[in-house]
């Protein structure tokens, strides 16, 4: 009875599957015949139930081995978890992924790595709930925030069709059967490599690692900085464009020219002596992943920066943690860095600013860890340097305010500029007509059109300008404003400048409505973190790096008073700078539940308004990129 029992359920198995193959990938219905159609369908359909039956008893035992090891409810959500990524993976990579059997390889090996790593990490978040981080409201508040977010920029995006359509993220209907079928296969796969992990005492090994450790004390923030990378990729696939290049300007940000510069396999001019290693520190980066996606470079770009701007979250978290201990402060913090004007926007652009944000926060990092090697510092200020010249001051500056030593500190910035010097020839060596050199006049003179030294107009008063630095540097960064859509009726077709200060009209962006709300809060957040610093100014432990952090904003602060015209472009040099100074500077409130409950709020309507800055833009650039040839 149970042979006759094991027999009818391999058989009918073998007939699913069999049927379910014929209809979808043999074309049953192309076939005339009767007997070719009986043939494609019991044939297949025989040789699956035979195997089946004669793998059955050993698969019940390793049915019953998994049941007995192993929470199947936790590798399911795992499983779907993975699912839901890889089939967004699989829709953005499509044409880099080309064939069916290029999708099938990329599918089963991140729906493996993906269910076993979701697994581990659904066991871990159940335990958190008992007595760990998601034990308290405001975490899973928090966690949860970030793929509403990420789900309403989706859904706006694709209000957008010139911008974003929704087959840039979902399967192809052609491989859509293919697709469910390798899943589901690799989800068992990754059921039976799971069982080979712990038996073989590989997940015991690992667990004793200092990899291990410092994954499991930073889960939040690299659940957090994982997020935003999507929250930025979304934005990136929408905003860039080639209209970037032919009718439409972002703040003056040059995203369509530096997307050729650093993802084109062919490349383009620099020409912009104030970024003299771009094209050795970030394009071969850039290129690297770039090169992967074959005809469709562009991904590359878009990958790269948004992980970079997810990084720059990571980093705050880590940053925020080490300062104060409190995970629970740290998450608050990272969140609101990530969900700022500033990073929402740049951190999806293919440009500098997103790297240079990178390499100072990470400099940061350095000095807070009491750095002193210049064997780290060194490679660390060229960063700095050679992503955009005059961040090495922000360097110094920091270096200055944490006890470096004046002579050292002379020494370092005297090898930085000489080892920046030496590489900067070797770029335009590699690179041949494309790098101009920040140390021949002729070619540095090009920065000083965006220098004002004559009162030409009202908007070059001292006055207007200290008003448009101050407005740029301590409101539109955090909570971005109803920006200016400057249209312009150029030959051969219009063209639009989204900007904060429109330097023709005299005239600065603007909050309407509930705008008003995020932006009272966060001036309230800001007074009340240089209201604290001035009352610990003696006895807080954090006062070299909130000097170091102050004496950056203060030299943006002043640069910027005579450099540029439109500073929202610049706001990711010292955004950064903003919210660790005032993590720090608040830090006695770490862990006091009042406090962060009101971040908390806070944060949430600053991510709606920021999401609607976000939203402003797709709708102001939406038919300018629908227009563009």
């Amino acid at each position: 009875m149970k042979l006759l029992s094991r027999a009818i359920i391999s058989l009918l198995i073998g007939f699913l599957v069999s049927y379910f193959l014929a209809v979808t990938f043999f074309h049953l219905a192309d076939y005339s015949s009767l007997i070719d159609r009986l043939s494609l369908l019991v044939v297949p359909a025989l040789s699956i139930g035979i195997f089946i039956f004669e793998t059955f008893p050993a698969l019940l035992q390793w049915t019953a081995r998994i049941r007995a090891n192993y929470s199947l409810p936790h590798y399911l959500i795992g499983f779907l978890l993975s699912l839901n990524l890889t089939y967004g993976a699989v829709g953005f990579l499509q044409e880099p992924l080309r064939t069916p059997f290029g999708m099938i390889l990329f599918t089963t090996t991140f729906i493996i790595a993906g269910s076993i790593a979701g697994y581990y990490l659904v066991r871990r978040a159940v335990s958190s709930f008992r007595d760990g981080f998601l034990s308290k409201a405001i975490n899973i508040i928090l966690a949860l925030a970030l793929p509403l977010l990420f789900a309403a920029l989706i859904f706006a995006s694709a209000k957008f069709p010139s911008m974003f359509v929704m087959d840039y993220i979902i399967v192809p209907q052609t491989w859509m059967a293919l697709f469910i079928l390798t899943a589901l296969v690799a989800g068992l796969g990754g059921l039976a490599i799971l069982e080979k992990v712990e038996t073989g005492g590989y997940a015991e090994k690992f667990q004793q690692t200092n990899l291990f450790s410092s994954i499991s004390q930073n889960l939040p923030g690299i659940y957090a900085g994982g997020m935003f990378f999507l929250v930025n990729l979304i934005i990136a696939r929408a905003l860039n464009h080639p209209a970037l290049s032919i009718n439409s300007v972002l703040f003056e940000a040059d995203a369509g020219p530096w997307m050729t510069i650093l993802a084109s396999p062919d490349g383009d001019v620099v020409n912009r002596s104030v970024h003299p290693l771009t094209l050795l520190i970030i394009r071969p980066l850039v290129r690297l992943v770039a090169g992967f996606m074959g005809e469709q470079w562009q991904l590359g770009g878009m990958l790269v920066s948004a992980a970079v701007g997810g990084l720059c979250v990571y980093m705050a978290w880590i940053f925020v943690k080490r300062a104060t201990n409190s995970k629970t402060y740290a998450f608050v913090f990272l969140i609101l860095l990530g969900s700022t004007a500033t990073h929402l926007l740049f951190g999806s652009l293919t440009e500098n600013y997103i790297f240079g944000a990178a390499a100072l926060i990470f400099f940061f990092l350095l000095i807070q860890a009491d750095e002193k090697r210049f064997s780290v510092l060194i490679p660390a200020g060229l960063l700095l340097f050679g992503i955009t010249i005059t961040n090495i001051a922000q360097g110094v500056i920091s270096l200055f305010f944490n006890r470096f030593g004046f002579r050292r500190l002379i020494q370092f910035t005297v090898l930085v500029l000489a080892l920046g010097t030496l590489l900067t020839t070797v770029t335009s060596a590699i690179y041949p007509d494309t790098q101009t050199f920040f140390f021949v006049p002729a070619d540095l003179a090009f920065e000083f059109n965006f220098v004002k030294t004559e009162q030409e107009t009202p908007a070059t008063n001292f006055i207007q300008k200290f008003q448009v630095v101050s407005r740029t540097m301590f409101l539109y960064d955090a909570v971005g404003p109803n920006p200016i859509e400057a249209i312009s009726k150029k030959p051969p077709f219009p063209t639009i400048d989204l900007k904060t200060f429109d330097i023709r009209e005299n005239r600065l962006a603007s909050y309407k409505g509930l705008g008003n709300i995020p932006l009272v809060l966060w001036l309230v957040l800001l007074a009340g973190s240089f209201l604290s610093f001035a009352k610990n100014l003696r006895n807080s432990k954090h006062l070299p790096l909130m000097l170091g952090l102050l004496g950056t904003l203060a030299f943006n602060f002043l640069m910027h008073l005579f450099y540029g015209t439109e500073l929202f472009l610049y706001t990711p040099y010292w955004m950064y700078a903003l919210v660790f100074f005032i993590a720090l500077a608040l830090s006695e409130f770490a862990d006091k539940k009042w406090f962060e409950s009101t971040l908390t709020i806070f944060i949430l309507v600053l991510m709606a308004n920021n999401f609607w800055f976000i939203f402003t833009i797709l709708h102001a650039l939406s038919p300018f990129y629908a227009a563009a040839p």
